[in-house]
């Protein structure tokens, strides 16, 4: 098993839609159930305990309180009022006690690798031609685990050093461009538009589909000439249509490609139905709700009738929101991990409200604890009891993932909520912390204070 420690490879869920992929920016690392993917995308589990607390499954009496919970929880939560953040003065205090420590760490020849790339790309972004050049010597690296750890550090940072380092880099590295695009899918840039252009012409089928997973995520309008074209395209893969037909419905144009993406959900190939089911989420009318209710239920690929599940869910339906609520909680490793992804893609009141429930209501596994707090990278929500709820995990796993997540959303009024894991015991969590709050309010950080 892999130690906290180690960069945790790929996010377990299915094609949701590309969200089978390596896990963030931020070298998440979680102590079990490393999960990769075999060369036709689908998931490989490895080492991930059965997700139920006893080793058994909830009877159906457990299940139908799960439901009738999350019928009346999601009809009426609470709301979620916002804890007031730092004064300025004590955010720049906090940003030269983070660099501090980063600095600590990028110095430290014995410290962790990934915990070193992580903060040297906090440092970076601050201006630190040092780190930059730290983080360029990974973009060349032979080991694909650390030069995509790289990439997603520069991936995540607005610097111009760090954006033109990456695109010198792509012009003549293939490998580099597609863990680009990749990084895309699970952080949307509005400012690469170009490098999508550019993959879905390329000929990796691979970097084909996350480039328009990624402009279905990002809702890139720019492109949608360019999608129009691939999907109109008779010699197009099917699969790569049905990933089309998602991005120009995720950009508008449900109506057009409705009785496209109903065909391919009935009768495609299983990746490309399980494309077309997520697509059939954005779809809210009689027809697609029979249709996802019917493949939920009944259909004999698990990837299918799980997606189905969450967009039914997405939709409004109470029974699937109880069924997604009780798969999260008490459903085996895949079960969980690929629902619990899937609340990204919920309307984000939704997924508020599914959240809240599973925070009251269940203990969850680790990595299902892990992939919702992921999903909240994405989730336009007030996430304040999340992080509450991730930080007083005791999982180091969980309370890791929450600590990214603070930083990914750049929350200003969260930072006092990380500020004393600075100086906590595991260095990774003390990497993280650095990054997160370099990262959230480091744009006006001018060296010389007391950090060195």
């Amino acid at each position: 098993m892999q130690t906290i420690k180690s960069y945790r490879l790929m996010e377990a869920q299915t094609t949701e839609s590309a969200d089978r992929r390596v896990r963030t920016a931020h070298a998440v690392r979680l102590r079990s159930g490393c999960a990769t993917m075999n060369s036709s995308g689908a998931l490989a589990n490895q080492g991930v305990r059965n997700a139920h607390p006893t080793g058994a499954r909830r009877t159906i009496k457990s299940y139908r309180c799960v439901v009738t919970l999350a019928v009346s929880l999601v009809c009426a939560v609470s709301p979620i009022t916002h804890a007031a953040g730092l004064s300025h003065e004590d955010q720049q205090q906090l940003v030269h006690e983070a660099v501090r420590v980063a600095k600590q760490i990028s110095a430290n020849d014995r410290a962790d690798v990934y915990d070193r790339i992580l903060v040297a790309g906090a440092l970076a972004e601050t201006g630190d031609a040092d780190s930059l050049d730290f983080l360029k010597q990974y973009l060349a690296n032979s080991d694909f685990v650390l030069k995509r750890s790289a990439i997603d550090t520069l991936m995540s940072s607005s610097h111009p050093s760090e954006l033109d380092l990456l695109f010198r880099t792509a012009s003549n590295d293939p490998q580099v461009l597609g863990f680009m695009v990749e990084s895309l899918v699970s952080t949307p840039r509005a400012d690469m538009d170009d490098v999508l252009g550019d993959a879905l012409k390329g000929d990796s089928l691979y970097v084909r589909k996350n480039a328009l997973q990624a402009i279905a995520r990002g809702e890139v309008v720019g492109l949608k000439d360019e999608v129009e074209a691939l999907v109109a395209d008779p010699h197009t893969d099917a699969t790569i249509k049905a990933y089309g037909y998602y991005a120009l419905a995720r950009n508008g144009k449900s109506a057009q490609v409705r009785s496209q993406v109903m065909d391919i959900a009935e009768k495609g190939e299983v990746e490309a139905r399980e494309v077309a089911v997520i697509a059939l989420g954005l779809m809210d009318d009689k027809d697609t709700k029979a249709l996802l209710s019917k493949l939920s239920k009944g259909d004999g690929d698990q990837r299918v009738s799980l997606a189905a599940l969450a967009s039914s869910a997405g939709l409004g339906d109470d029974e699937s929101i109880g069924r997604l609520i009780h798969g999260i909680a008490y459903g085996k490793a895949m079960e969980q991990a690929v629902l619990a992804g899937s609340l990204k893609r919920l309307p984000a009141a939704k997924a508020a409200k599914i959240t809240d429930i599973l925070m009251t209501c269940c203990k969850l596994t680790p990595d299902a604890a892990t992939r919702v707090l992921e999903s909240w990278s994405t989730i336009q929500a007030d996430p304040t009891k999340v992080y509450a709820w991730g930080l007083g995990n005791e999982q180091a796993d969980v309370r890791l993932q929450t600590v990214w997540l603070v930083g990914h959303r750049k929350d200003l009024n969260a930072l006092h909520t990380i500020s004393a894991l600075l100086k906590d015991k595991d260095p990774a969590i003390r990497a993280m912390a650095a990054w997160s709050i370099i990262h959230t309010a480091g744009s006006g950080y001018v060296g010389g204070g007391t950090e060195t």
